[in-house]
């Protein structure tokens, strides 16, 4: 059985290195600080693997992004149903609210996610 250091939720969730878990993904842990938020280092400081694996390699994350947008949408919209106070405007502003606030936290995710598709964890011997 994996441990849940070894599993793609734990680098997704961390945002650390497919492949070793140890080294960041992003130069700043904090998704919210609006000057580098998105910036990525380009080779784990720790395993040294290349991230972006071919030029716009990180396009395809998109896909995922979306997808997780999506996903929080439903979620938001299912909130509102169960809920005994829903109009079709308190939802569009709660949507539009939660997808802002946690844009930064999606793209991360898409992009640790995307790239745990293509390469997969190794443990060090």
């Amino acid at each position: 059985m994996k441990k849940f250091n070894e599993t793609i939720l734990f680098s997704v969730l961390t945002w650390s290195c497919p492949r070793c878990h140890k080294g960041s993904l992003f130069l700043n842990k904090n998704p919210y600080k609006i000057s580098d938020w998105d910036k990525m280092h380009p080779h784990c400081p720790h395993c040294h693997l290349k991230y972006e694996l071919e030029p716009g390699f990180f396009q395809g994350a998109m896909y995922v992004s979306y997808a997780l947008g999506v996903a929080l949408s439903v979620g938001v919209f299912l909130i509102f149903w169960l809920s005994s106070a829903f109009s079709p405007l308190g939802y569009f502003i709660a949507n539009t609210i939660s997808l802002l606030v946690f844009a930064p936290l999606l793209f991360r995710w898409a992009r640790t996610l995307y790239l745990n598709f293509f390469i997969h964890f190794k443990k060090a011997d």
